[in-house]
């Protein structure tokens, strides 16, 4: 790349003395800043004195002293770190402040690089320097490089997906225990408290309830970033009240300001009514190329990535034992961030991210409708980790976090090529957080779509309608019978179920099962079964076996257990079936059965000691518990 610091060679350079070739050798002079040069790594002392630019309060850039006290090789495979003082402006008494990553260090007008690493409790400004040229090594384009992610189950959404693919309600309640549920300790063990950690990068929120900063800030936690406070440099526009940080829009038409180096710079999560925007410095500008180097240390550490670049404005920095730290404002949209690697993140200006919308309509409790729009990074990891936490920053926002309570949830969720999947169901307080759980039925077939082991399917667009209840709305399941005594082949009998709901009312429903005309002498099982138990007899039956086919898991999703009803199989006891591939065969003759199993194609294949004659549902208007299994004789002809 020609931003490495190395000399141009020219037919004539034999004849110049030794001493200009020495310097020609090393100043490496950086496109766009003709009179800035690269100091390399080599050439870094102990002692050296420079100087560093940040800004600590609005849009002004200050300068900061910077004191040289070694260079530690290798702390990291193939990587230095340059350990530095800092002085000036607030540093005594704030120390490293979050926000800094990227602030860029010059010696005697050469660029060092970029302030990034600080010591956990540090009682001195002492930080570490990321060198610049590792800074643009590391963030080069590659051949393969893809931004959005390596487009298979990995990361984060191997942590809440199942081995299967239908059990989504099983992925969304281990994502909501996962995402919203982990430990809220702080607290350093001893030993990383002594080495030299990443800047821990401030997540700037508008738009969420202070009550989610102890729900989501583990989360971005795991991630390397900290919820602060933020808000809007621009106000809203004119067309229905998204704000003009809103990521595709310029909002009040005018230019956005140029980044320069030691200016505040974004990397924004989600944009609209609600934003997150992870709040840095910038390093270098190529006014040659448009690139812009930042950080100094990975946001993510995502490799390729697509995330909108956004202006910045720091309204204050705040000093505290734990980690001080820069509240920031976003603006306008300024590029797009092209690399998000362990030397720092590359971007640029100009270019556009695309993203997924997510539309929100809540109907509350308390009466009134109101619409949220907001917009998101797509990437396989990220997606489904940013619509778990706008769903759920306005949900809290217009329903109370504790209390009995029900949702109602109806969701879209359209792909390439389009299609359009659904996702209906009903969660209560009584069954886990409704909130929460809500929330992650949305997210978890996200992560499926985005992340399954096939092929990456593209998400386009999220819609979500949900409605509100202040009382938990469950029903349980107490009785269930038939009331002939006499089961023909051929015919149907009735069967009774009765629920006893949250006040303790009970209700009576009945659904027809059909007999077979093959079942004559039979004895049949019939088992009637909530979500839950429905969900584990679904994995017995093989449909936790991998995905053969992408068709296998859009069905899945369409066809998702739901909370809300009540399942009835009429099962075979004395038949085969198998699964072949992820599809489910019944009731399979002997000779279709002796082919499958010298079947050694390689494909997922498991014989099955029963087989499913037939099923049906019943809707409820709450979340419904309970199983009950009987027995049925079947006549004889």
């Amino acid at each position: 790349m020609h931003l490495r610091p190395s000399p141009v060679r020219r037919p004539w350079a034999f004849a110049l003395p030794a001493a200009i070739l020495s310097f020609l050798a090393a100043a490496a002079f950086v496109p766009g800043a003709s009179a800035q040069s690269v100091l390399p790594l080599d050439e870094v002392r102990a002692g050296m004195v420079g100087e560093g630019r940040t800004v600590f309060r609005g849009e002004e850039i200050e300068t900061f002293g910077v004191e040289i006290l070694g260079v530690l090789r290798n702390p990291f495979p193939g990587r230095s770190i340059i350990l530095a003082r800092l002085s000036g402006g607030p540093l005594e008494h704030t120390g490293v402040i979050q926000g800094m990553s990227g602030s860029p260090v010059t010696v005697d007008g050469r660029l060092v690089g970029a302030v990034a690493y600080a010591f956990p409790f540090s009682r001195d400004p002492i930080c570490g320097i990321t060198p610049f040229e590792e800074m643009v090594r590391f963030t080069e384009d590659r051949p393969g490089d893809r931004a959005g992610g390596g487009g298979s189950a990995s990361g984060l959404s191997l942590r809440f997906s199942p081995a299967g693919i239908p059990t989504i309600h099983e992925a969304a309640a281990s994502l909501a225990q996962g995402l919203g549920s982990r430990p809220k300790s702080a607290t350093l063990p001893a030993w990383q408290s002594l080495a030299p950690t990443p800047i821990r990068t401030p997540l700037s929120v508008s738009g969420l309830d202070p009550a989610l900063h102890g729900v989501l800030g583990p989360l971005f936690r795991q991630l390397g970033m900290e919820l602060a406070p933020g808000g809007l440099s621009a106000g809203p526009t004119s067309t229905g009240g998204l704000p003009t940080t809103g990521l595709q829009s310029a909002g009040n038409g005018e230019t956005p300001k140029r980044p320069v180096p030691g200016s505040p710079i974004g990397a924004t999560l989600i944009g609209g009514d609600l934003v997150l925007m992870a709040s840095g410095t910038v390093t270098h500008v190529d006014e040659a190329t448009g690139e812009v180097y930042a950080f100094g240390h990975p946001f993510v550490g995502l490799g390729a990535v697509a995330i909108p670049m956004q202006e910045a404005r720091v309204e204050a920095s705040v000093a505290s034992l734990a980690n001080s730290f820069k509240i920031s404002s976003a603006g306008e949209t300024l590029g797009v961030w092209r690399q998000d690697r362990v030397s720092g993140i590359r971007g640029e200006l100009g270019a556009r991210a695309p993203l997924i919308p997510l539309s929100v309509t809540v109907r509350g409790s308390r009466g009134g409708r109101r619409e949220y729009r907001m917009e998101l990074v797509d990437h396989d990891l990220l997606t489904p980790v940013l619509a778990f936490s706008g769903l759920m920053s306005v949900f809290s926002q217009e329903e109370r976090v504790s209390g009995p309570q029900t949702v109602n949830l109806s969701a879209r969720i359209r792909v390439a090529g389009g299609r359009t999947l659904t996702l209906e169901d009903v969660f209560a307080s009584g069954l886990g957080g409704s909130l929460e759980q809500a929330s992650a039925l949305v997210a978890a077939p996200v992560a499926f779509l985005l992340g399954n082991p096939l092929e990456r399917i593209p998400v386009r667009e999220l819609e979500v309608e949900a409605d509100a209840r202040e009382e938990a709305r469950t029903a349980s399941l107490t009785r269930a019978w038939i009331e002939s005594s006499r089961i023909r082949p051929g015919e149907s009998v009735t069967l009774h179920l009765a629920t006893r709901d949250y006040r303790g009312a009970e209700r009576t429903r009945t659904i027809a099962v059909p007999i077979p005309a093959s079942a004559a002498g039979e004895t049949l099982d019939l088992l009637v079964a909530d979500r839950a138990r429905a969900t584990a007899a679904d994995r017995t039956e093989g449909a936790g076996s991998p995905p053969a086919r992408v068709e296998q898991i859009f069905r899945a999703i369409d066809q998702h257990r739901r909370q809300s009803r009540l399942y009835v199989r009429l099962l075979g006891t004395g038949r085969t079936a198998a699964v072949v591939g992820g599809a489910y065969l019944p009731s399979l003759p002997p000779s279709v059965r002796s082919v499958l199993s010298r079947d050694s194609s390689g494909g997922f294949t498991r014989s099955l000691s029963h087989s499913v004659l037939w099923e049906g549902q019943l809707d409820f208007d709450a979340a419904v518990t309970g199983t009950r299994r009987l027995t049925l004789e079947v006549e004889s002809r």
